[in-house]
C-alpha cells in the first residue's frame, strides 16, 4: 500500500516535471523514454534505493511499472540505467540542478540567519571529498536547505584547490545574484590567491584552522590574546550543542584585505574524548558579529554532515563502486537535485504546523515513508513549484 501512495505521488508530481524532456537522448530507436529512465533514477532517494542493483528489483514490481504504465515485465534494468548514465551530458544535468534555483529562491530557502538578530546572508560551503572511487569539489548552498549546485571530478589527489577556484569564478556567472556572498572555506584556502579571486567577485570569506602557527596574522592573534586580550571578548553556553564557549576578537589585514581574526574555545563535559576544542577563525566580512562568526563556524560542517554523507548513503559509496567517473557524476547530478527537493518540501510543509503535525502522526519522518501523504498535504498549500503543478 505504501508503494502504491508513493507511485501516485510522483505520477501526479514529478512526471510532470518539464525540464527531463530538454536532455538530449543519442539513442535513434528506443524502446524505453529517456524521462522514464531519468525519472527512475531521480526517485531512487524517495524509494529508498541506494543502489542500481536495488532500483532493477523494484523495476520489476507491479507498483513501479504501474509508476510509469509500462506493460513489459520491468521498467528498465540496471544495465540500461548504467549505459544511460554513461553517455548523459553532464552539462545539461547540471543545468537542471540549477533549474530549481528560481523556485527556491522565491520560497525563501536560500538564504540564512547565523544569529537571531542578523542579516540573511547567501552562504556557500565549499570542500572536497573522496566518494566511491573518485576525489569531487562540491559547492553547496546552505540556506534554510542545504543545496549542491556545482560538483566538479577531480583526477587525482592534489587538484582540489585548482578546481575549487575555478568554482568560486564559475559561480558568478552560473548562479548570477544567487551566488553566495559568504563564503565558509577551511583552512586549505587561507591563501593570498583565493582571498583575491572571492573578494574580485564582491563576496566575502570565513576560513577556519585548528593551528594558530599556519600564518603569520593568527600567530600574531594568539600573542596579543594571550598577553593583553582581545579587543572584543564575549563567552557563554550553548544550549543546543551543551557546551560553555569562549571567544576573543582582534582586527588585522591578509593579502591586502582587513579581517577579523577569532580564537574560539568550547568545552564539551559530556564528551569522553576532545572535550576542550579550539580553532582560529579568519573572515573579510567585517561586518559579522562574534555570535554570527561563532555560529558560521560550525555551519562550514553542514556539507560533511549534511551533504556528504546523505550523498555517499544514497550512492551506497562503502559497497558499490563506478569506475566510469561520469555515469557517478550524473547520478550524482540526479541525487543532488532530488535531495534538494526534499528538504525545500519538508521545509515548506513545516511552516505549516496544524498540516505538518498531522502528516507526521503515526508515521515516523523516514525517507521511505514520509512521502505517503505529502500529496494529500501539497493540495492544501499553495506552492509555487512548477514541479508540482
Amino acid at each position: 500500500m505504501e508503494n502504491k501512495r508513493i507511485a501516485r505521488l510522483a505520477r501526479e508530481t514529478f512526471l510532470k516535471h518539464p525540464l527531463f524532456e530538454e536532455i538530449t537522448d543519442i539513442r535513434k530507436n528506443p524502446s524505453i523514454r529517456l524521462q522514464t529512465i531519468l525519472m527512475s533514477l531521480f526517485l531512487m532517494p524517495f524509494f529508498a534505493l541506494t543502489s542500481l542493483l536495488s532500483i532493477d528489483r523494484e523495476a520489476r514490481t507491479q507498483a513501479f511499472r504501474d509508476l510509469f504504465d509500462c506493460k513489459r515485465k520491468m521498467v528498465a534494468s540496471d544495465s540500461t540505467f548504467a549505459r544511460v548514465l554513461g553517455w548523459l551530458k553532464a552539462d545539461e544535468l547540471q543545468r537542471f540542478l540549477l533549474s530549481f534555483l528560481r523556485d527556491f529562491e522565491s520560497q525563501n530557502l536560500l538564504r540564512k540567519q547565523l544569529c537571531p538578530k542578523g542579516a540573511s546572508r547567501r552562504i556557500g560551503i565549499l570542500d572536497g571529498t573522496y566518494m566511491r572511487g573518485h576525489w569531487l569539489v562540491t559547492l553547496c548552498l546552505a540556506g534554510k536547505i542545504n543545496y549542491p549546485v556545482l560538483i566538479r571530478h577531480c583526477h587525482k589527489h592534489g587538484e582540489e584547490l585548482c578546481i575549487s577556484r575555478a568554482i568560486i569564478s564559475q559561480s558568478k556567472e552560473l548562479l548570477a545574484e544567487l551566488s553566495p556572498t559568504l563564503w565558509l572555506l577551511d583552512a586549505l584556502y587561507f591563501d593570498k590567491t583565493t582571498f583575491k579571486i572571492v573578494r574580485s567577485h564582491g563576496a566575502h570569506l570565513l576560513t577556519k584552522v585548528k593551528d594558530a602557527k599556519f600564518r603569520a596574522v593568527t600567530r600574531d592573534a594568539e600573542n596579543l590574546f594571550k598577553h593583553f586580550g582581545g579587543e572584543k571578548e564575549d563567552h557563554g553556553f550553548d544550549p543546543q550543542r551543551l557546551c560553555s564557549w569562549k571567544i576573543q576578537q582582534t582586527t588585522d589585514s591578509f593579502a591586502g584585505y582587513p579581517i577579523q581574526v577569532v580564537q574560539l574555545k568550547e568545552y564539551y563535559p559530556k564528551r569522553n574524548k576532545e572535550k576542550h576544542l579550539q580553532c582560529w577563525i579568519v573572515t573579510t566580512d567585517l561586518s559579522l558579529s562574534l555570535e554570527e562568526i561563532r555560529e558560521a563556524a560550525h555551519q562550514r560542517w553542514q556539507i560533511e554532515n549534511n551533504t556528504f554523507k546523505r550523498l555517499s548513503h544514497l550512492s551506497a559509496t562503502k559497497r558499490f563502486y563506478f569506475k566510469d567517473h561520469r555515469r557517478f557524476i550524473n547520478l550524482l547530478h540526479l541525487f543532488c537535485a532530488a535531495v534538494a527537493l526534499y528538504n525545500a518540501i519538508i521545509c515548506i510543509l513545516s511552516r505549516h504546523k496544524r498540516i505538518f503535525k498531522s502528516l507526521l502522526q503515526g508515521i515516523k519522518p523516514t525517507w521511505r515513508n514520509i512521502f505517503s501523504e505529502i500529496r494529500e498535504v501539497l493540495l492544501q498549500i499553495k506552492c509555487p513549484f512548477h514541479a508540482m503543478a
